[in-house]
């Protein structure tokens, strides 16, 4: 029992000053890995981001896709998810790969996430964790298609917890209540 952590109910084992590493930090650190105020890597406005994120900060989805894609992208029309979508099913190695626009998989299932029945906000940001995405059935990298019939509305949440394991039955759903 003496290489147990002192804090009251922890059966962790003791690192520092007779505490496990959680609770050492929680306690020595608090803001180890507070957000921090920083400028846009684009626009230079101001955002809260974590101290340890390895990407470059940015406001919203403009600055983001400038970033990615070059300044010329907002002149050249914008952003086109579908065509992206479709780009990325090819360099995947996607057999099957149909255009569609991501609103249409959005409305057909009542901007409902598949994988737990909660509603996704159309209005969230993208770094939002209900925001809406598209999810696979059977993820491209599983062999599956880049179509409607595969294709379902998904949370960010949930949808990047999932990665890409398919989802065969919902004895596979992870149990608990959401936290969004």
């Amino acid at each position: 029992m003496a290489n147990i952590c002192t804090e009251r109910g922890c059966t962790k084992a003791r690192r520092a000053r007779g505490l496990c590493s959680t609770h050492y930090n929680q306690r020595h650190q608090p803001n180890r890995r507070a957000a921090r105020p920083t400028s846009c890597a684009v626009c230079g406005a101001r955002v809260l981001r974590p101290t340890s994120s390895t990407r470059r900060p940015t406001c919203s989805t403009t600055c983001r896709r400038t970033l990615a894609f070059g300044p010329d992208v907002q002149r050249r029309g914008g952003y086109d998810w579908a065509s992206d979508a479709v780009q990325r099913a090819i360099r995947a190695g996607a057999v099957v790969v149909e255009k569609f626009d991501r609103l249409t998989i959005f409305e057909r299932d009542n901007w409902t996430c598949y994988l737990y029945g909660n509603r996704v906000d159309a209005d969230a940001s993208p770094f939002d964790p209900a925001s809406p995405t598209v999810d696979r059935v059977i993820p491209l990298s599983q062999g599956g298609e880049h179509s409607t019939a595969n294709a379902r509305t998904a949370c960010l949440h949930y949808n990047s917890a999932k990665q890409a394991k398919p989802l065969v039955t919902k004895g596979d759903k992870c149990s608990g209540t959401p936290s969004h």
